[in-house]
């Protein structure tokens, strides 16, 4: 003979089963000031270990700014830094924490928004800066595609959507 398992009815507030609910929740949620603190922590890590003779000296803890995830935009939690001029940095993961980005940020030679370009580690960000330093912290601007303005927008904290 089978026998069938049949639901438990509402626990009380005070049941191991409710108990166990909330902790299931309160586990499985992480708060934005975490989230924050997170994504700190993997822009540090990654700079630290990929960039140790450039960014790992110039920047610390106090230089990044973590974000959060968001959600509804299909975004993950971030950090940015500021680097000065106009150039920032934005760190982020991709949604299996396994592959670090690091994402240069600059102002275009044209001054009407910014261009970004993924660094692949010290030698190309080394590269990159070469570059910039003879257009003094700017990107050239590219007339083969529409005006920087429509392309990227930096919003306050950093976040190039448009």
């Amino acid at each position: 003979m089978t026998e069938t398992l049949t639901p438990p009815t509402t626990a009380g507030a005070d049941s191991p089963l409710a108990l166990l609910f909330d902790i299931a929740r309160e586990i499985g949620t992480v708060g934005e000031d975490e989230q924050r603190d997170d994504a700190k922590t993997a822009a540090l890590d990654h700079t630290w270990s990929r960039y140790p003779d450039t960014l790992g000296k110039v920047l610390s803890d106090d230089d990044w700014s973590g974000r959060p995830a968001l959600a509804g935009a299909g975004l993950e939690q971030s950090a940015v830094a500021y680097l000065d001029g106009g150039l920032w940095l934005h760190h982020s993961s991709d949604g299996d924490q396994e592959r670090d980005v690091l994402t240069l940020i600059a102002p275009c030679t044209c001054g009407n928004g910014y261009v970004d370009t993924v660094l692949d580690g010290e030698w190309d960000l080394l590269e990159v800066l070469t570059e910039l330093r003879a257009t003094s912290g700017r990107f050239p601007h590219n007339s083969d595609r529409p005006d920087c303005d429509s392309q990227r927008r930096l919003r306050a904290w950093g976040d190039t959507r448009s």
